[in-house]
């Protein structure tokens, strides 16, 4: 379980933890398992870092912070999918031009409004939760985004025959699914049990409805729509975390 972590928090973020041998495309399927751990780790930092500094911020700057820090820790790499995936289907009506174009590194308009509404839309939530002093969602929800990952990449197709999602995807199997949502119940459960259903449901509902499109407008799902399935996954979380704060 262990080198599954380092390799899952490695893949997922900037931290670096020593892996003994060489990382198979097997090895990478299994740490899926780990994913919402690794979620609940940047949670919780961020969450410590909204705690020391809001004494010395205003609610709104603060929360414009955490959503920077939650980028900066991840590499950007969930919102780089999210682009990607906004740019395929916004700019093509094909499924062989919408892969052209993700492959392609620039960013287009439809990439860009979709970097703007979800940095805004996370920010506005956050700061919604910090005024009510509803840390615990910070936790929670980037840990609930990453198990949405693993919904989503369990038993599904590939939409290009190559690549690291593809080798990835093909090692996810029921046990891994099972110890992901395991984590996901036990922490609800456990952090915010009054509205456990509610967060399981909506990244439940969130993975498989983004899995759905991406099968209709690519033919299968890729990383890219991994990355954006964490990142509306949040979105939702955190608006939904911000309307019933009262309640967490």
């Amino acid at each position: 379980m262990w080198r599954q972590f380092t390799i899952a928090l490695s893949f997922l973020t900037i931290f670096r933890l020593p892996v003994s041998g060489e990382i198979s495309p097997r090895d990478l399927g299994r740490c899926y398992a780990c994913f919402p751990v690794v979620g609940l780790l940047v949670g919780l930092i961020t969450c410590l870092m909204v705690l020391l500094l809001q004494a010395l911020m205003p609610p709104l700057l603060l929360a414009a912070w955490a959503c920077a820090f939650m980028t900066l820790v991840t590499r950007g790499f969930h919102l780089d999918g999210l682009a990607d995936l906004a740019d395929g289907i916004g700019g093509a009506h094909t499924p062989e031009r919408r892969l052209e174009i993700m492959k392609d590194s620039a960013t287009g308009a439809f990439g860009a409004l979709a970097l703007v509404l979800a940095i805004l839309l996370k920010t506005s939530a956050i700061y919604s939760l910090i005024v009510a002093k509803s840390w615990i969602a910070l936790a929670v929800v980037p840990a609930m985004g990453r198990f949405a990952i693993v919904v989503s990449a369990y038993k599904s197709s590939c939409a290009r025959t190559g690549g690291l999602a593809k080798s990835s995807i093909e090692h996810v199997t029921g046990g891994t699914v099972l110890a992901a949502a395991s984590f996901a119940v036990v922490l609800t459960l456990l952090l915010v049990p009054k509205l456990a259903p509610a967060f399981l449901g909506a990244a439940t509902l969130s993975s498989l409805l983004v899995r759905a499109l991406a099968q209709r407008s690519l033919g299968g799902i890729t990383g890219d729509v991994l990355g954006a399935v964490n990142e509306i996954t949040e979105v939702l979380l955190f608006t939904l975390s911000a309307c019933l704060a009262s309640r967490l």
